[in-house]
């Protein structure tokens, strides 16, 4: 943040930044792309339970635009997050595409955003498509429907998605290669130890951070942004000689930048 911070925003019709015309990068900046983009974490938990909740009472149907279904309004809020989070990632790549030029961010972002937004705004269109009759139920020989339209509108996207995460997964290979995990491109005096495939999905699977960050950003008592790294040292177990391990946890915060000028 301290490379770009006083630097003048500049104005782009393409990234939608021409409200922001004359305004400098803050960590007020900082903190809106994280909150517009924290915010899905909190709307997409929300709408799945309420999606269930109205599934329960008759009140939601895949592809029912009508103003009595849950759909419709569920669709619209989904849409509202999605763009507003896809605003703010884009708004941080085009403040530090500069800085992050070597690390080839637009294809890491692009393959990832892609396979979990496109998805859905993919099901929008085939739930219009469903509406506007293009997609038609699948009739017996006896001219009895079989399979619904609703089914056959899923049927579709799951085959779509297969296909696309066959080009997806080429991507991600050249989104992140593996080269750059490479012993010959990293001194490994400075690489931590390889942890266990149990320990890594566990760390994976771990919301604290997310939850964390998301109650930080949204407090009422944000005062400053700080980049907090945990280490958890593990207890040895005893050995021949009767020594142990210590066990500590460091929660280190270090403070970046005041927040006094908030954009």
């Amino acid at each position: 943040m301290s490379e770009i911070r006083g630097k003048p925003i500049e104005s782009s019709f393409f990234y939608c930044t021409c409200c922001l015309a004359g305004r400098q990068y803050t960590i007020g900046f900082l903190r809106f792309c994280k909150q517009a983009t924290l915010q899905f974490c909190i709307v997409k938990p929300v709408m799945a339970i309420l999606t269930i909740i109205l599934q329960s009472f008759g009140l939601y149907q895949d592809g029912n635009f009508s103003p009595t279904s849950g759909y419709l309004y569920i669709t619209i809020i989904y849409n509202i997050s999605i763009s507003l989070a896809l605003y703010a990632l884009f708004l941080f790549y085009f403040a530090t595409k500069d800085l992050l030029a070597m690390y080839d961010p637009l294809l890491k972002f692009f393959t990832i955003k892609a396979v979990i937004f496109l998805s859905f705004w993919q099901s929008v269109l085939l739930a219009i498509f469903e509406t506007v009759d293009i997609i038609s139920p699948i009739y017996s020989e006896n001219g009895k429907e079989r399979i619904g339209t609703g089914t056959v509108a899923a049927g579709w996207q799951n085959f779509f998605i297969c296909i696309e995460m066959f080009f997806a997964a080429i991507a991600l290979r050249y989104a992140f290669p593996h080269n750059v995990y490479t012993d010959d491109q990293h001194d490994l005096e400075r690489r931590e130890p390889m942890k266990s495939i149990s320990s890594s999905l566990r760390d994976t699977m771990n919301p604290n951070d997310v939850i964390q960050d998301t109650v930080h950003n949204f407090s009422p008592a944000y005062q400053q942004y700080t980049q907090q790294s945990t280490s958890d040292k593990e207890l040895d177990k005893p050995r021949n000689g009767g020594h142990f391990g210590r066990s500590s946890s460091t929660n280190e915060k270090t403070m970046l930048l005041s927040s006094d000028d908030e954009l």
